[in-house]
């Protein structure tokens, strides 16, 4: 049993069974999230730990010491320095886009829970952790956001890196608005139309270009990131 696990058995009253079901809910995110934080694979953002110390009763500093640092890290596809890729534990270094005056050759990517409504404004309580690529391989990437792949023979686990869009993009996977929705796609565009689907092929719904508002096209895919 690691430290967090003891933690977790000490705050559910000495029960290990349920205390991580029972502080995902309490923190509103999945359970799969803070087993990746029990397995040590993933961090959570400072805003998370600063939760977490409430319910502990604890200090930021000692919740932090719970979790191992981390070092290994997922294969990106395609393959370009995975050996640079790691985990932030916040923020600090965030980036536009638009500023590339910022120093250092790296940039920190917040790992969206999921697309909010509001998209692409986000709540610290929105992000599971942050995520530091080499600037290069981050192609103007901003969010991340994690999905399933079983377009093939295996079902795997994936992030998606996305950058934000200004129009739409064929055969791409973006984030779009439709309807005041907003909503993770992949278009094809017929003409003045365009059918959105889903990311593993299955067609959803078609629409006239005018009612999609694109957000952000996804420029990288990290699989088995969980």
């Amino acid at each position: 049993m690691n430290k967090f696990e003891k933690q977790l058995e000490k705050w559910n009253g000495g029960v290990l069974r349920g205390a991580q079901a029972k502080l995902a809910k309490i923190l509103q995110v999945s359970t799969a999230t803070v087993a990746l934080w029990s397995t040590g694979k993933r961090r959570p953002s400072k805003g998370f730990l600063a939760k977490m110390a409430h319910l502990f009763a604890m200090d930021s500093y000692d919740v932090m010491r719970l979790f191992p640092p981390l070092t290994t890290y997922p294969d990106m596809q395609p393959r370009r320095t995975p050996d640079a890729l790691h985990d932030a534990l916040d923020g600090s270094n965030a980036y536009s886009v638009d500023n590339f005056t910022q120093k250092g050759n790296s940039v920190s990517v917040p790992l969206l829970t999921g697309v909010t409504a509001a998209f692409p404004l986000y709540e610290e309580s929105d992000v599971a952790e942050w995520w530091t690529f080499p600037r290069r391989a981050a192609q103007g990437g901003k969010w991340l956001l994690a999905t399933t792949d079983n377009t093939g023979p295996h079902e795997k686990n994936t992030l998606l890196l996305f950058r934000p869009a200004q129009e739409l993009e064929n055969g791409k996977i973006m984030i779009v608005r439709v309807l005041g929705k907003t909503q993770l796609t992949r278009v094809k565009i017929l003409g003045e139309m365009a059918c959105l689907y889903a990311v593993n092929g299955t067609q959803k719904a078609r629409f006239s270009l005018a009612e999609i508002i694109p957000l952000a096209t996804a420029v990288l895919k990290i699989t088995d990131a969980f």
